[in-house]
């Protein structure tokens, strides 16, 4: 897998934004996988310096739209998050799991980690998903989770996930947004790999 140093442009160099769906359309009719939420973490946990400070810049400027969608329960926390979907090259990897209303802070207990496990298809606990997020964040307490509140969430289950910088430079990773509007990337994937995967449910 390899993403694409930069975000997708128009003719004259111009940054194109786009909502989740009208990226999934685009990257599916070039044959190309969208990056989702789990490739944006295994860039930062490879290490990979010279696509984390691309990334940051995209945060800096942009919300960075992945292919991670979650679709919300009206009247509970359950939930479930579809990684590439809608994907024509790959098969799209589902989650069921519980979410907790998440507005910026959050506590490191098992429902939090569940949900940032599935979210980033990774079986690394808390306090190592925290490190990786911090090659973006710097620093713990300038990460922020988002999603929305109960009543949010019975006016409108389907959300997209999206990540950047927010209030006062913090790392946000929302799973909030449905109509959101960003720059996004395509990955190049091995032709072996464009194969089905199966789902999964989180640990």
């Amino acid at each position: 897998m390899q993403i694409n140093k930069e975000p997708e442009c128009e003719i004259i160099k111009k940054q194109m934004k786009k909502t989740q769906k009208d990226w999934v359309e685009y990257f599916n009719s070039k044959n190309t996988k969208m990056i989702s939420a789990p490739d944006i973490y295994k860039v930062a946990k490879q290490e990979n310096k010279a696509i984390i400070q691309s990334l940051k810049k995209d945060f800096e400027e942009n919300w960075e739209v992945t292919s991670t969608r979650i679709i919300y329960s009206k009247n509970n926390l359950n939930a479930e998050i579809i990684h590439d979907v809608d994907s024509k090259i790959v098969k799209p990897k589902k989650y069921k799991v519980k979410i907790s209303e998440l507005s910026g802070d959050f506590k490191q207990d098992s429902e939090t980690e569940k949900y940032l496990q599935a979210l980033f298809d990774t079986r690394d606990n808390f306090d190592k998903i925290l490190k990786v997020l911090k090659k973006f964040g710097k620093e713990v307490k300038n990460i922020r989770f988002w999603t929305p509140d109960q009543s949010s969430r019975k006016s409108k289950q389907i959300r997209s996930v999206v990540l950047g910088f927010g209030v006062f430079g913090r790392f946000s990773v929302d799973g909030f947004w449905f109509v959101n509007v960003g720059v996004s990337r395509g990955v190049i994937v091995n032709s072996a790999k464009q194969t089905k995967k199966s789902g999964g449910k989180s640990k």
